[in-house]
C-alpha cells in the first residue's frame, strides 16, 4: 500500500491532493505553479513505518489425557518461569487408576515369586514361569502409565514467558490434547511491519544503519531493534509483506502482543547520482502507480511521467527511474493539473 505511506506523509505536509483529475480548467487557462529542477541529494532523514507487537512464537498447551479441569491458577497477562503449574485436572480418577495397577503388579510380583519357586521343584512347567513373567512386566508398564497419567494431570509451562489467553474454563471437561492455554514467549519482542510491494525492492537489509522503535505507549524513547526475515509471500488481504526485526533493547514495561509501534529505518545510500522529489510532487494514478508532472521547456505544459520509486521518507522520495537530471517538474499542487495543461513559475505571477 505505497499509495496510503506516501499518501499519509502527504497529508502530514499539508500538500496532499485528491488526484490528477479532481479540478478541470478551460484549456486557455495558465496555471501558476512551483517547479523545481531534478537534482540529486541523499536521503538523511529515516524512514518511518506502523507496525505491531508480534510473539517470538505462540504456543497453545493442552493436556494429554482427557479430564476435567479443575484449576487454573493464573491470570490473563501473568508471567510464568519455566516449570510453574499452569493448569490442573481433577486427579481423583486417576489416583485410583495408580492404586489399581500397582495392586495388580504386586499380585502378579508374589505370583511370579511363588511360580519361580516351584519351577525350581520341578513342579510347574516353562511355559507357566514365562506367563507369569510376562504378567508381571505387563502389570509394571501398567504402573507406569498409570502413573505418568497422573503426572499429566498438572500442566507446567515449558519456558519463561506470559499467559496471553486462557482456552478454557474451571471444571469443564477438557479432551485429550484440546489447547487451554496460550503461552507467548518473552525472551524476545518482536515487531512485524507491512511493507508495500513497491517498496519491498528497495528495503534491503545490507544497506540499513540503524533501526529503532517507537512505541505508542511511550512516544518519547527509542528502542534499537535489528532485521530478522521477511516473508516471501504478499498478504492476501493488504498485499504488503511482513517484515520483521527484533529488539535488542528491551523497554522497562509490559510490552504486549498487539501493541502499536512505528520502526525508523536509516538506510543507507552511496549513489550521488540519486534523484530526490519533495513527496508534494509525486502523484498516485488509479492503478497504484506513480507519476510526476513534468514541464516542456518550449510549451510550458505539463506531461504526465511514470516514474519509481524507492522508500520515502518524511520530506523527500528517492525516484529510481522515469527522471533525468536536470529536467523541470511541478513541485506541489499537482492534483489540480491536467495533461497538456499550461503552467507559469510561480514566481512570476
Amino acid at each position: 500500500m505505497l499509495r496510503i505511506l506516501i499518501g499519509t506523509l502527504l497529508t502530514m505536509s499539508g500538500l496532499a491532493g485528491c488526484g490528477a483529475e479532481s479540478t478541470v480548467e478551460p484549456l486557455s487557462a495558465v496555471r501558476p505553479a512551483r517547479l523545481i529542477t531534478v537534482g540529486t541529494g541523499y536521503q538523511s532523514a529515516p524512514s518511518q513505518f506502523v507496525g505491531k507487537v508480534a510473539p517470538a512464537h505462540t504456543v497453545e498447551l493442552g493436556f494429554e489425557i482427557d479430564g476435567t479441569l479443575q484449576r487454573l491458577p493464573l491470570a490473563e497477562g501473568a508471567l510464568v518461569q519455566a516449570g510453574d503449574i499452569i493448569a490442573q485436572l481433577d486427579p481423583e480418577r486417576f489416583d485410583l487408576a495408580l492404586e489399581s495397577a500397582r495392586a495388580d503388579h504386586e499380585l502378579a510380583e508374589k505370583t511370579l515369586s511363588r511360580v519361580e519357586s516351584l519351577k525350581a521343584s520341578g513342579t510347574v512347567s516353562q511355559a507357566e514361569l514365562d506367563e507369569a513373567v510376562a504378567r508381571a512386566k505387563l502389570t509394571g508398564l501398567a504402573v507406569e502409565t498409570a502413573q505418568k497419567d497422573l503426572d499429566d494431570t498438572v500442566l507446567r509451562a515449558p519456558f519463561d514467558g506470559r499467559l496471553a489467553k486462557r482456552l478454557a474454563e474451571n471444571f469443564s471437561p477438557v479432551a485429550r490434547l484440546s489447547p487451554v492455554i496460550r503461552l507467548v514467549p518473552v525472551e524476545r519482542i518482536e515487531v512485524v511491519i507491512g511493507v508495500p510491494e513497491q517498496l519491498m525492492a528497495g528495503l534491503n537489509p545490507a544497506a540499513l544503519q540503524q533501526a529503532n522503535v517507537r512505541f505508542t505507549a511511550d512516544p518519547s524513547r527509542l528502542f534499537e531493534a535489528q532485521w530478522l526475515d521477511y516473508e516471501a509471500e504478499a498478504s492476501q488481504d493488504t498485499q504488503t509483506y511482513d517484515v520483521r526485526f527484533s529488539l535488542t533493547e528491551t523497554p522497562p514495561w509490559p510490552v504486549l502482543p498487539g501493541m502499536t509501534a512505528t520502526i525508523l529505518l536509516s538506510m543507507a545510500t552511496t549513489d550521488m547520482s540519486l534523484i530526490q522529489l519533495p513527496l508534494s510532487a509525486v502523484q498516485s494514478d488509479a492503478t497504484g502507480g506513480f507519476f510526476v508532472w513534468g514541464v516542456e521547456q518550449e510549451t510550458s505544459k505539463v506531461l504526465k511521467r511514470p516514474i519509481t520509486v524507492g522508500v520515502p521518507n518524511r520530506e523527500t522520495v528517492p525516484v529510481h527511474s522515469g527522471l533525468e537530471l536536470g529536467e523541470q517538474v511541478v513541485a506541489a499542487g499537482g492534483a489540480w493539473l491536467y495533461e497538456g495543461m499550461q503552467v507559469r513559475p510561480l514566481a512570476d505571477g
